[in-house]
């Protein structure tokens, strides 16, 4: 099982980051972020298919969850790289920050962050990195629905 959760972890990141890649490209990140997401359900089916065909029966949602965290983690940490490189072609991130809801802005202001000084380089990788504490999560939880779609087309 542990080499179903590899190769699906490590194939549905690598299809993320190349996904994050056409992100950076301002009007192509619109599209990137849904296709990111079925990288990530296309890393926990694959786990779960490798890891059903090795006997584990009932294993698929499991090795889906875990190969969905491993290729969150991977698109969360290319989004880290790639943030100074996305905030420069984009110009600015200003648009984005004003656009967060109400409850959001209010949180950052009780913890002193002015986010109108967040338009910076630095501001967007602390941002990415924010993605990226999420990204692995909602990896799991989305290749986990890949393995379950693994297991019960073997079942």
């Amino acid at each position: 099982m542990a080499r179903g959760i590899l190769r699906g972890g490590l194939a549905g990141g690598l299809l993320a980051v190349a996904f994050s890649f056409l992100g950076v490209i301002p009007i192509f990140g619109f599209f990137a972020f849904p296709l990111r997401i079925l990288a990530w359900a296309f890393g926990g089916y694959l786990a779960g298919r490798i890891a059903i065909g090795q006997g584990a029966r009932s294993g698929g949602a499991a090795a889906g969850m875990a190969a969905g965290v491993i290729a969150g983690l991977m698109d969360g940490l290319a989004n880290i790289a790639l943030a100074p490189v996305a905030f420069k072609l984009a110009g600015e991130q200003i648009a984005g920050l004003v656009l967060m809801p109400q409850p959001i802005i209010d949180f950052f202001l009780s913890m002193g962050i002015d986010l109108m000084q967040m338009n910076t380089v630095g501001g967007s990788i602390f941002f990415a990195t924010l993605f990226c504490g999420g990204a692995w999560l909602f990896g799991g939880v989305v290749g986990m629905l890949g393995g379950g779609i693994a297991q019960a087309l073997a079942d």
